[in-house]
C-alpha cells in the first residue's frame, strides 16, 4: 500500500461514513422503533441492494472457496440460497411486513400468550444478541486474513480503525443509514471488482489460456456438475432440505433480511427487494469474484490443496492460509496507482456493510424487548441513547471473540451460513403456519439451538467430517425435540391465536379461523399460486446459478439453457407477483390493509 493507496482508501471510507451520518435527523426522529425500522419507509431497490450488501461479509470468501474447491465451491452456498431467496420473497416477506413489528423476537408476544411467552421473548432476543456477536466476530476475522497481505494491520488495529468508522455511522444513522451506507458499498464492491477482474485477464494470457491452464493443473475445478468431492449426493440434499427451512435462519429469510421487510414501505416492495436482492446475490455480485478465484488457481496453492492433489506445480506461489488468495492476487498484479487503495475499500465496504447491519439488529433486541419492555415510560430522546449505548457494548464484545477465537475461515464459513442456524430452521414453518405450535416450542428451539450446534460442530469435531453428517443429525434432533415438546404442552388460547391470524394472515394451516373470518384474506393470493410462484422462482434461481459458472468456461450451450431459464420463468414469476388483483382484497378488507 502506498501513499496514494491509502488516501483512497481513507476518502472511500470517509464517504461511507458521510452518507451515515446524512441520515442521523431522520433515524432518531421517531425515537428507537424508527432508529431500527427506518421509519418503514424502505423501497423495494434500497431494500434489495442492502440485503445484498449484508449477505457479503467479504469479497475474499468467495475467492478462496473458488480457489479451493472450484465451481464446486458455489454449490457449497448455492445449493441453499436457490431455494430460499425465491420461498422468502414470495411467502414469508409479506408475513414480515404485514406485522408493524420491531423486532423479530417481538413476534413471540404476538404468536404466544402468558408469562411464559414474556420470557420467551427474552431469550430469543438474547440468544440473538449472542448470534450476532458470534457473526461479527468471524466476519472480521476474516476481513483482517483477506486484508493481510495487503495492509500489515494487527486485528485490534483493523477494529480500531474500520470497525469505529462503522460503528459511527450506525450509532448516529441507525437503520436508514446503515441502508443507505450499504447501497453506496455495494456499487463500490461491485465496480470496484469487476474493473480489476478486467485489468488482470491480459495479464495472465487472456481468459481462453487462463482456462486451459486450470484445466491442465486441476480438471476438476471446472465441472458444471453440481455434484462433486466438495458436495456429493448427501451433502447436496441434505443443503436442499435446509434450503426449504433457511426463512427461519437468522443469515437468511429471518434476522436482518426480516428486519428490512419490517422496514419496507408495503407488501410489494418487501417483496420486489427481496427478488432483487435475488439476483445481485446469486449472479451479479460474485460473477467478477469467481473469475478472480479461477486466475488464483493458476497463480496459487495452498497446504489444503498440497494435501489433495500432491506438491504445488514449479512457479506456483504457495499460501501459508486460503484465506490470503485474494489480497496475493492483488499483490502479484500490475495495478494503476492508487488502484490496490480502491480494491481494499471495496473489501472494507463488504465488511463494514454487513457489520452495520449485525449491530443495529442486535441492539434492536436489546433496547425493543429488555429495556423498552422493563421501562415502558421512556420517551424518545432516551431510547435513542440507550440504542446508541447498547450498539456500542455489542460491538465491543464482538472484538474481544474475534480477537481470541476465530481462526479456520474455511470451518467457521461453513458454521456461521449452514451449521449454527439449523435447530431454528424449523420455527420458519412451525410458527406460521401449525396453529397448535406453542410458545414451549418456541423455548425448546432458542434454548438448545447455540449450545448443541457449539457441541456438535467444534467440541465432537463434525467439522472435519461430512457436512451432511453433523448438519443431517442436528436437524432431525431439532425437529424431533420441538415437535415432542409442542405435543406434550398446553396448546395456546384461540384468542392468542386469533390475534396473530389477524396481523400476519400466514398463507396455510389457519382453516378455522380463515372460515370464521371470511372478509379477512389469508392470503393475498390463493396457496396454490404461491406454491407455483415458488417453484417458478427456484427454476430461475437454478437456471441463473449454471449460467453463471456456465459463462466462465464459455459453454455457451449450458449458459443459453441456465440463461433462457432464469429470462422466462423469473419474468413469468415477477408477472404473477405484481399484476394487480383488486379481487383478491375485497374494499372492506383493503381500507383495513392500508
Amino acid at each position: 500500500m502506498t501513499g496514494r493507496d491509502w488516501i483512497v482508501l481513507i476518502l472511500f471510507t470517509l464517504i461511507s461514513m458521510a452518507v451515515g451520518l446524512f441520515y442521523t435527523r431522520v433515524a432518531t426522529s421517531k425515537g428507537q422503533e424508527g432508529f431500527f425500522t427506518a421509519n418503514r419507509n424502505l423501497s423495494w431497490w434500497s431494500l434489495g441492494i442492502s440485503n445484498s450488501a449484508t449477505y457479503q461479509s467479504g469479497l475474499g470468501g468467495f475467492v478462496m472457496l473458488i480457489f479451493l474447491f472450484g465451481f464446486s465451491g458455489n454449490w457449497l452456498w448455492w445449493a441453499q440460497w436457490i431455494i430460499w431467496m425465491p420461498l422468502v420473497a414470495i411467502i414469508w416477506s409479506k408475513m414480515w411486513q404485514r406485522m408493524r413489528i420491531v423486532t423479530t423476537a417481538e413476534l413471540i408476544s404476538l404468536r404466544y400468550g402468558g408469562k411464559t411467552a414474556v420470557f420467551a421473548r427474552r431469550a430469543y432476543a438474547l440468544t440473538m444478541c449472542l448470534f450476532s456477536i458470534i457473526t461479527m466476530a468471524y466476519i472480521t476475522g476474516f476481513f483482517a486474513k483477506t486484508i493481510a497481505p495487503l495492509v500489515p494491520m494487527s486485528m485490534v488495529s483493523i477494529l480500531l480503525l474500520f470497525g469505529t468508522v462503522t460503528l459511527i455511522y450506525t450509532l448516529t444513522g441507525g437503520l436508514i443509514g446503515s441502508v443507505m451506507v450499504s447501497v453506496v458499498q455495494m456499487i463500490i464492491m461491485i465496480a470496484g471488482s469487476l474493473v480489476f477482474f478486467a485489468i488482470i485477464i491480459p495479464q495472465n494470457g487472456g481468459w481462453t489460456s487462463i482456462i486451459s491452464h486450470v484445466e491442465n493443473i486441476r480438471h476438476d475445478a471446472l465441472s458444471l456438475n453440481p455434484v462433486s468431492t466438495i458436495t456429493p449426493p448427501l451433502t447436496l440434499i441434505m443443503f436442499v432440505i435446509m434450503g426449504l427451512f433457511f426463512a427461519g435462519s437468522p443469515t437468511a429469510g429471518e434476522g436482518m433480511t426480516a428486519q428490512r421487510f419490517m422496514a419496507a414501505k408495503n407488501e410489494k416492495h418487501a417483496m420486489g427487494g427481496q427478488l432483487f436482492s435475488t439476483f445481485i446475490s446469486l449472479c451479479l455480485r460474485i460473477i467478477p469474484l469467481v473469475g478472480l478465484g479461477i486466475i488464483c488457481i493458476t497463480m496459487f496453492w495452498s497446504g489444503d490443496l498440497v494435501a489433495k492433489y500432491g506438491q504445488a506445480p514449479q512457479g506456483f506461489m504457495l499460501l501459508k492460509d486460503p484465506a490470503f488468495a485474494w489480497g496475493e492476487l492483488i499483490k502479484a498484479s500490475r495495478l494503476p496507482s492508487g488502484f490496490t487503495g480502491l480494491l481494499v475499500a471495496t473489501e472494507v465496504a463488504a465488511y463494514m456493510s454487513t457489520l452495520s447491519a449485525l449491530i443495529n439488529w442486535g441492539s434492536s433486541f436489546i433496547v425493543n424487548d429488555f429495556y423498552k419492555e422493563l421501562k415502558p415510560g421512556i420517551n424518545k430522546k432516551q431510547e435513542i441513547v440507550i440504542s446508541r449505548f447498547t450498539t456500542l457494548i455489542l460491538f465491543i464484545i464482538a472484538s474481544l471473540i474475534a480477537i481470541l477465537f476465530v481462526d479456520d475461515m474455511v470451518s467457521w464459513f461453513l458454521f456461521i451460513n449452514s451449521v449454527v442456524v439449523i435447530f431454528w430452521l424449523p420455527l420458519a414453518y412451525f410458527r406460521f403456519f401449525w396453529p397448535r405450535f406453542n410458545v414451549w416450542g418456541e423455548l425448546a428451539a432458542t434454548i438448545l439451538g447455540l449450545p448443541l450446534t457449539v457441541l456438535f460442530w467444534f467440541i465432537l469435531d463434525f467439522q472435519h467430517k461430512p457436512i451432511w453428517q453433523g448438519t443431517g443429525m442436528l436437524f432431525i434432533i431439532a425437529l424431533s425435540v420441538i415437535s415432542l415438546v409442542t405435543i406434550i404442552t398446553p396448546p395456546e388460547s384461540d384468542e392468542t391465536l386469533k390475534k396473530f391470524y389477524m396481523r400476519c394472515r400466514p398463507p396455510a394451516g389457519w382453516k378455522k379461523l380463515r372460515m370464521k373470518y371470511p372478509l379477512l384474506p389469508g392470503h393475498d393470493l390463493s396457496l396454490r399460486s404461491q406454491i407455483i410462484d415458488c417453484l417458478l422462482g427456484i427454476i430461475a434461481c437454478f437456471g441463473l446459478a449454471i449460467a453463471t459458472n456456465a459463462i466462465f468456461v464459455l459453454n455457451w450451450l449450458i449458459f443459453g439453457l441456465g440463461g433462457s431459464s432464469a429470462l422466462i420463468f423469473g419474468g413469468l414469476l415477477i408477472r404473477r407477483s405484481f399484476k394487480t388483483r383488486d379481487s383478491d382484497f375485497p374494499g372492506k378488507v383493503k381500507n383495513e390493509l392500508i
